[in-house]
């Protein structure tokens, strides 16, 4: 086991014995001269448009998605471990409780078969209050029609994040002999995703005064002890769950590396003594040695993050809150290379989904993975089905059913878009191919809808990029992403007659153009991005134009910063 380093306790000390002399032996740099606003060499007009079949023309070979087999391996409940909670590993919240001991409330009508059982999952998952779903959820557990252990792996995903293991442990302690592997991995794995949501929670607080004596003992006493038992145990809980498969992994993946995150935040976070707080030349070359000594913890919890929403994008999952709050905290410490950088692409509106059936009702409720085990794949062309989807994600399942389904224009549309959101919110460089190869194919002569071309447009813009986002953040040095071919973009933004999407298209292409920027830039290539953003502005209205306002002012900065 990896010890924790002393060092970045003793760099307060270190730091303070630093005199100003030293500090200010370096020269300072020197101030840049005023450049007046109107200084900025003019941009050069953007070309006009390609004809459309150049502009849309798809080059190169078109990635296909590895699938993984989901074959199930032989398991003996009765061999079934689950490992007690590493010490340092807070109790559960009291509020978990009440989930641990909720007396189940029976489904209403018979639910021996699987068309009862779901219609039993549906009548719970529509209760709005979250103990009274929890007890309705329990009362589904005993339906002969849904397999074992599902609703309580539902039931723990579905409470507290702190929860999980109050829920799953009594159930995986006395397994029913009717569980599958699988079941008991994602059990598992959201055990121990509890317990690591509860870690690096709670650090010891020192109250003022802040004199350099007192912070000297807290750092080396409270709050070295606290972190060292914190960073024990969520390298524990994250070396069990490196050994799961797919989402059972993802979830204890993504947990550890938010863990680990929130370890070195609060160390960050410890006060500092107030004649060094107050002097900003000092801290600034304490905080600078202390991130570099906790760079071997941020580089962990990165990596595991980034592990985790591998494994979830393989799930198809579009919306978790594990995602989002993985993606913040990345974007958070590695501003450089932000994961949510895409998340400002614009997409035509898209109508609400209105899920009228119980399996419909179902995609929209379940989370992805659980969707995946319960929405019969042969549904995985209707459109109706690919809506709802894409407000939580598209199953693995249906996504291999998709591979040979007969796809009516609309399916395709969807199914394209879910490809593109995808995409965007992982970095996956296959599915902006498969967007493209879905939206590039259409019977000869058939006209093709203007939102699919714009969709099929920004598809070719993001193509021949990362593959993932573990590769945009640990690539280095980042000279460029290798996405940007605007061409189509620029068809749509220019096209005449205007396509009733030519403003989000401009500004598409404008904020690819930014986000694509290699090391280095010269001021040209900022002048291109904030004359595409000032194009954007013309064809736009809201808070969107006055987003490309600004985000041309801020180019046009950059530009005059580079000269």
């Amino acid at each position: 086991m990896r010890s924790i380093p002393r060092p970045i306790f003793s760099a307060l000390a270190a730091a303070m014995g630093l005199s100003l002399a030293a500090c200010a032996a370096a020269p300072p740099p020197a101030a840049h001269a005023p450049v007046p606003p109107g200084d900025a060499r003019a941009a050069t007009p953007p070309p006009p448009p390609l004809p459309e079949q150049e502009a849309f023309a798809v080059h190169g070979t078109l990635k296909d998605e590895f699938l993984p087999l989901l074959k199930q391996a032989p398991f003996d409940p009765k061999a079934a471990l689950v490992p007690p909670a590493p010490a340092g590993v807070p109790a559960p919240p009291a509020a978990c409780a009440a989930f641990a001991r909720r007396a189940p409330v029976a489904p209403a009508r018979p639910c021996g078969d699987v068309g009862g059982a779901l219609d039993a999952l549906d009548a719970a998952l529509a209760e709005e209050d979250a103990a009274k779903r929890d007890a309705r959820l329990a009362g589904v557990e005993a339906c002969a029609g849904l397999e074992a252990g599902l609703a309580r792996a539902l039931r723990a995903e579905l409470a507290p994040a702190g929860c999980g293991d109050a829920i799953a442990v009594p159930y995986l302690e006395a397994p029913p002999a009717t569980l599958k592997g699988d079941l008991y991995q994602v059990l598992l794995g959201l055990t121990l995703s509890a317990r690591l949501a509860r870690t690096a929670t709670e650090p010891p607080a020192l109250r003022p005064p802040y004199d350099a004596q007192r912070v000297v003992a807290f750092t080396k006493g409270p709050l070295f002890t606290w972190v060292t038992d914190q960073a024990r145990a969520i390298e524990d809980l994250g070396r069990l769950g490196i050994e799961l498969p797919f989402y059972a992994k993802g979830i204890v993946a993504v947990e550890s590396g938010r863990a680990d995150m929130r370890l070195v935040e609060a160390v960050r976070s410890a006060p500092l003594p107030d004649a060094m707080r107050k002097d900003a030349e000092l801290s600034n070359v304490y905080y600078g040695e202390l991130d570099q000594l906790l760079e071997p913890w941020k580089s962990r919890g990165r990596d595991a993050a980034l592990v985790g929403l591998r494994e979830l994008s393989s799930v198809g999952v579009l919306r978790d809150a594990r995602v989002d709050g993985a993606r913040a905290m990345l974007s958070r410490l590695y501003g450089g290379r932000r994961v949510d950088a895409l998340d400002a692409l614009e997409l035509p509106p898209l109508p609400a989904a209105a899920p009228a059936s119980a399996a419909l009702r179902l995609a929209a409720r379940l989370p992805t993975y659980y969707a995946g085990r319960l929405i019969p794949a042969e549904m995985a062309a209707r459109p109706e089905l690919l809506r709802v989807f894409l407000d939580r994600g598209v199953p693995l399942q249906h996504r291999a059913a998709l591979r040979s389904a007969e796809l009516s224009p609309e399916a395709r549309q969807l199914y394209a878009r879910a490809r593109l959101e995808l995409g965007r919110l992982y970095w996956r460089a296959v599915d902006f191919d498969q967007a493209t190869a879905l939206l590039a194919a259409r019977p000869e002569g058939a006209a093709r809808p203007p939102e699919a071309t714009m969709l099929l447009a920004l598809a070719l813009g993001l193509r021949n990029g990362p593959e993932d986002a573990a590769l945009m953040m640990r690539r280095a040095p980042l000279t460029g992403l290798g996405l940007g071919d605007l061409a189509a973009l620029d068809w749509v933004a220019r096209a005449k007659p205007a396509s009733p999407y030519a403003g989000i298209a401009a500004y598409d292409a404008a904020l690819i153009k930014q986000i694509a920027a290699p090391q280095g830039a010269d001021p040209s290539y900022w002048a291109d991005v904030a004359a595409r953003f000032r194009e954007a502005q013309a064809l736009l209205a809201g808070p969107l134009a006055k987003a490309a306002e600004e985000r041309a002012r801020a180019a046009e900065e950059i530009g005059r910063a580079a000269r």
